[in-house]
């Protein structure tokens, strides 16, 4: 197969649709298919992966996002491939598999994120009269008014329902492939690293949240603090929150002392080992306001530890409500988080949930998922 596709980053470090693009690039060139990228940037060169070059307009940032957009579907489409993927930042390609979601279902659904009406407010205007939000819309939705391609994979059932939705694409020209998840680095077995990682942050027998991501404020931290100081005035077991990731710590820390939690927060930074954090905490909490597919939940069921998430989280498809997992509507609602805790407070039921939502990421592996694309892109050239 003659494969092409294009991502302004290809690099693993970068995030989790370029790590994705990284992987799948890798296993098709190791399978002997002919594979080429084009990209703005990458960090080394890749054995079997022809990459290209894309000459951008480096400022502004919506003329980068443009010009990238622009000049490698050109290219693409000189190439005379078999198959092309584009994963949200071209403005053609066969296959698309759009990693980011809708960006108007992000648009209108993370402004939640803003409880107080002034600065939602201000937001608002500020995406509004932004030329990157239209510019990132323009080339997310030129896809689907050209009708030129032949199949759409949507990361998770959300992600689907959001496209028949904002782009009145027919169900039967979109195929649901979830994310995969890399069953043998996120395994039970790195609880092998709880007694490790718990004395590195000063942590004894607490019940450890853990709560991973580079946006507190997108995904829900300031709320889900607030549900657990009105958890701390109750009779429940003592609790730490382990943060995860590199996000300004600062308005947190004030908050964490306004709400009394400063003893109960931790804040660890970014880290090359996430999976020995899997290993150290009893449960995972991602009230995020939206996200595609979380890698950081697939991650978490693949490490046997039960999730808290909300329905904005394409994830939470791959979630059965109370047995591996919670599924919260809103992540504002305090009452709602409290109750998930409540049950997972509960040693037995966390214990089966544990188990279940290993079972879970087991049918989610990303040799399946790699099958399951690879099968899409092989009917798309027999159409």
């Amino acid at each position: 197969m003659r494969f092409a596709t294009a991502i302004l980053n290809f690099s693993k470090s970068k995030g989790g649709a370029e790590r994705y693009v990284v992987d799948l690039c890798v296993q098709m060139a190791q399978e002997g298919h002919e594979v080429h990228v084009y990209a703005e940037h990458w960090e080394e060169e890749v054995q079997g992966v022809h990459l290209h070059h894309v000459k951008t307009i480096r400022f502004p940032k919506s003329l980068r996002l443009l010009s990238f957009a622009i000049k490698a579907t050109r290219e693409m489409k000189k190439g005379n491939y078999d198959v092309t993927l584009g994963v949200g930042n071209t403005l053609e390609a066969d296959v698309l598999q759009p990693h980011g979601g809708v960006h108007w279902a992000w648009f209108w659904r993370s402004l939640q994120a803003y409880d107080n009406p002034l600065i939602w407010l201000i937001k608002f205007l500020g995406r509004l009269l932004s030329p990157k939000q239209w510019v990132q819309g323009y080339i997310e939705s030129a896809p689907y008014r050209r009708r030129t391609f032949k199949k759409i994979i949507a990361i998770s059932d959300m992600v689907k329902e959001d496209l028949k939705k904002w782009y009145k694409v027919p169900e039967d020209r979109i195929v649901v492939v979830y994310n995969g998840v890399d069953i043998e680095r996120f395994h039970p077995r790195n609880r092998q690293y709880r007694e490790e990682i718990r004395n590195r942050h000063g942590l004894r027998d607490e019940f450890v949240i853990l709560f991973v991501s580079n946006n507190f404020r997108m995904k829900g931290l300031g709320f889900l603090m607030k549900a657990l100081a009105r958890i701390k005035e109750e009779n429940h077991p003592p609790f730490k929150l382990l943060v995860l990731g590199r996000d300004r710590q600062e308005p947190y820390l004030h908050l964490a002392k306004k709400l009394g939690l400063s003893a109960e927060v931790v804040f660890v930074g970014s880290t090359h080992e996430p999976e020995k954090y899997y290993g150290a905490a009893d449960l995972l909490v991602h009230p995020t306001f939206y996200d595609a597919c979380s890698l950081t939940v697939l991650e978490a069921l693949a490490s046997g530890l039960p999730v808290i998430t909300t329905s904005s989280n394409g994830a939470s498809g791959m979630i059965t409500h109370g047995e591996d997992g919670w599924i919260i509507s809103d992540p504002t609602d305090g009452n709602d988080l409290k109750k998930a805790f409540q049950y997972f407070f509960n040693g037995n039921f966390r214990k089966e949930a544990s188990e279940k939502a290993r079972e879970k990421a087991e049918k989610n592996s990303q040799d399946i998922n790699y099958q399951q694309m690879m099968a899409t892109f092989r009917k798309t050239m027999e159409s």
